[in-house]
Formats: structure tokens, C-alpha cells, sequence
């Protein structure tokens, strides 16, 4: 392999990242609406049409984790970004920046958060430096040291204390606990100055920007990734996880448009939930590569050959006559992006010889249905069959329907949509042994 070649890998590599979001511009984006069976408006088309309409829309977005949810996100921000209705500005707050994703999650972790990123953009907007000054961060000094909450780790008044203080609380669980106690009676006053900071910020953005501010609009993401490291605290996290949408809609509405996202088993947990919002949840499905029936889905396919195009030289990696090589990496995803580009990246990583031979890609295959056959539970060979026979959601109760969010939230079941919304097994998880047989018992 030539220094040449090795570099020409290496750019592969880094373009098949299936961790890094595309930017509104990026030559790689694809258009995916349509063998996503999203009809006559896709999602960002949703989101935008609300916010269009509406003077304030508090929306929520989810989907797989690496199916594009922040890629189309920031494809929102382009379309919004364009408005001719209205002279918009986007503010994108990655919450994985302040959040730890792997501990319950409280309405106070999201207003403040909310709160100290719109204050920052308006201090922006006027020109100045938002780690040199602060005015949420000097409300939430004020509020923690009037709750004689201990902050001996942080240098109020030096430069950036604010993001310091930001930072810490989502690092250090003893800082955040002494939070959450000193929180207790006082949420009503915390919320209400969080909410009165986002007011201000507002107007503030808007007198800075002038007319190119008349519509405020957050995108508020990464929430979706909120899970436990550990089974035992799930019930927690759920818990947390509930009431913050459920319970505490009320305090997630804005005084501007906003969007967020959530973790995809909660859309299965309740039938309501998007009677808080405006709008049902909107839920990314996969691309559609078969349909039903099992038949191969050309178009669908195609699509994701597209994507590979842009990312690697095909010619290169699979051949001249790819159908033995690429196509099954793509049948094999289930219309997984994330699974497709952990595939592609494995081919680049593990082969020695390109372009890589049929039998190099039943070893890719091989390795990805292997990693699903580790999580596939005996107990989960029922509900998984009941999926590949109906395609349907579980009728027969909520804890039936609790089961089926957590097969989704492992990715052994993708939710598909070709007008009305349609479920399948993952095509890797029917290569476990204990479904097989039971569904070939059945004939699916």
C-alpha cells in the first residue's frame, strides 16, 4: 500500500465518521425525504412550517442516535436561516456541552442552560464578550450564594467564570447535588428569573440585530442522548426523562420558537405526549432499502449509494461491479446510517487488498450481526417476532408497549414510514439463532 494510497484512506476514514453531524452546507448532505416515506413535507419542512406560522412554537424531534437528526437540524437552521417571511435567528445549544447524558436529567438542568446560551448570543449580538460578562451567570452566582451553596472551585470575577460555573455543575456531582438541595422551595423563583433572563435576552437580540432578528428561534439538542451507564439506574433516568417533558411542558415553552430533541423511547411510552406541544412529536424514520414484504427497495438503496459516493471513491474501495461488495453493506444497515458508516469504516480499517472481494464484505457483515447477536436477549424473541410477523406496534397494554421502546432504544427494531408509520426487526438481529427458528416456525 502506497503513502499515497494510505492518505487517500485515511480522508476515507474521517469522511465515513458516522459521529460527526453535516453542516447546512456540507457537499455530503443527502436528501433523504423521500425513501424516508416522509410524503409531501419531510421533517425539516415540519419543524419550519410551525415556526413560520405561529408567533411561538415549542416543538420536540427525535429518532435513532446517527440516523442525521442534528444534520437536519442544522438543515432547519439553513431553511430558517433564508426566511424571506420573517428575518430569523438560529441559536443551536448542544447540551451535551453542559449536560451530563448519563445522570437523571431535571427541568433546572434545562433553564439554565437555555437561559445562560440565549444570554450569551445577546451579549454577542451587542458586541461584546460573553466570557467577560455575564448577567445570567451573575443571577445564578447570586442565587447560589444566597443559598449558600459552596462554589470554592470557582473564581467568581475572573474571565469566564460563567461558562466555569456552567461547566461544573454538569462535572461534578456534589456541586450539582448542593444545586438540586438548594433548589427545594425555591424552583418557583429559579424557573421564574431563568424564564425572565430568556425574556431580556430576547429583546436584547432583537434591539442589536435590529431587523435582522424578528424571529428568535433555539435549537436544543442533544437531549435525545440521555441514558444510563448502568441498568439499575434506568428507572431513574426514565423517570427524569418523563417528567421533564411531561410533567414540566409548561416550563419548556419560550419566549421565542424553540425545538427539541428527546430520546426516542419516550414517543413509545405515552400516547399524549404531543398534546403539550405543538404538534405530535416528529420521529426521522430510516431509509426504506425493502419494504414489507422483504423485497429489495431500488430507490431507497440507490439513495444510499449516493451517500457513499460522496464520502469515498466507490471504484476504489468495491470495484467496478460493486453489487457483490456494496450492496449487501447496504441491505445489511436496514437503512441505518450510522450502521452503513461503521460498515464502510471497518472496510477501509480492516481490509488489506482494495478493492475489497465478496468475501470481505461477508466478514464485515458478519462482524455487525455479531454485535447485535449480543444484545438480543432470550426474552426478547417474542415482542422481536411479533414486530417481523405484524409490523406494528404492541395493542395489548403499556407494559407491552414499555418492552417495545426498549428493543427501540437498542436498535433491534427500526421504525420505518411509507405513509403511516411501519416497524421491522433489524435485519442483523434475524440472523440470532433463537429468532430465526422462531420465525421460521412461522414462515416470516
Amino acid at each position: 500500500m502506497t503513502d499515497e494510497f494510505l492518505a487517500t484512506l485515511r480522508k476515507f476514514v474521517k469522511q465515513c465518521d458516522p459521529s460527526t453531524p453535516l453542516g447546512g452546507e456540507d457537499p455530503r448532505y443527502v436528501q433523504l425525504s423521500e425513501v424516508r416515506g416522509e410524503g409531501e413535507m419531510n421533517s425539516v419542512e415540519r419543524l419550519a412550517r410551525n415556526i413560520l406560522l405561529l408567533d411561538r412554537s415549542c416543538q420536540l424531534f427525535t429518532g435513532y442516535p446517527g440516523t442525521g437528526k442534528t444534520t437536519e437540524l442544522r438543515q432547519l437552521e439553513k431553511k430558517l436561516d433564508g426566511s424571506t417571511d420573517l428575518p430569523t435567528h438560529v441559536i443551536y445549544v448542544p447540551f451535551e456541552k453542559y449536560i451530563d447524558l448519563y445522570t437523571p436529567i431535571s427541568i433546572a438542568d434545562v433553564l439554565r442552560v437555555l437561559a445562560y446560551e440565549l444570554d450569551r448570543e445577546a451579549t454577542r449580538a451587542e458586541g461584546r464578550d460573553p466570557d467577560q460578562e455575564s448577567p445570567y451567570a451573575e443571577r445564578l452566582k447570586e442565587f447560589l450564594k444566597h443559598a449558600q451553596v459552596n462554589w470554592k472551585n470557582l473564581e467568581f470575577g475572573a474571565k469566564g467564570y460563567g461558562l466555569n460555573m456552567m461547566l461544573e455543575l454538569r462535572s461534578s456531582p456534589s456541586f450539582r447535588k448542593q444545586m438540586e438541595e438548594a433548589l427545594e422551595g425555591r424552583f418557583q423563583r429559579f424557573a421564574d428569573e431563568a424564564h425572565q433572563a430568556m425574556e431580556q435576552a430576547v429583546v436584547r437580540l432583537a434591539n442589536a440585530r435590529g431587523s435582522h432578528a424578528k424571529r428568535v428561534v433555539v435549537l436544543a439538542d442533544g437531549l435525545e442522548k440521555l441514558t444510563p451507564l448502568r441498568d439499575e439506574d434506568r428507572d431513574k433516568m426514565e423517570a427524569s426523562v418523563e417528567t421533564l417533558f411531561l410533567t414540566h411542558a409548561s416550563w419548556l415553552r419560550l419566549p421565542c420558537h424553540v425545538v427539541y430533541t428527546f430520546p426516542l423511547w419516550l414517543r413509545y411510552r405515552t400516547a399524549d405526549l404531543g398534546a403539550s406541544y405543538h404538534g405530535e412529536p416528529i420521529v426521522l424514520p430510516m431509509v426504506k432499502v425493502v419494504d414489507r414484504s422483504g423485497a429489495p427497495s431500488e430507490q431507497g438503496l440507490e439513495q444510499l449509494r449516493s451517500i457513499v459516493d460522496r464520502r469515498l471513491d466507490v471504484n476504489a474501495i468495491f470495484g467496478a461491479d460493486p453489487s457483490m461488495t456494496l450492496r449487501p453493506l447496504l441491505l445489511a444497515s436496514g437503512g441505518y446510517l450510522r450502521d452503513l458508516l461503521r460498515m464502510l469504516r471497518s472496510a477501509l480499517t480492516t481490509e488489506r487488498k482494495f478493492p475489497i472481494s465478496p468475501e470481505a464484505t461477508n466478514r464485515i457483515v458478519d462482524r455487525l450481526a455479531e454485535d447485535y447477536g449480543r444484545t438480543v436477549l432470550g426474552t426478547d424473541v417474542e415482542a422481536l417476532a411479533a414486530v417481523a410477523e405484524t409490523h406494528r406496534l404492541p395493542k395489548d397494554g403499556t407494559d407491552q408497549l414499555g418492552a417495545f421502546g426498549r428493543l427501540i432504544e437498542r436498535f433491534l427494531v427500526l421504525a420505518y414510514r411509507n405513509g403511516e408509520e411501519w416497524y421491522d426487526v433489524h435485519p442483523m438481529v434475524r440472523r440470532d439463532p433463537m429468532l430465526a427458528v422462531r420465525l421460521k416456525g412461522t414462515g416470516s
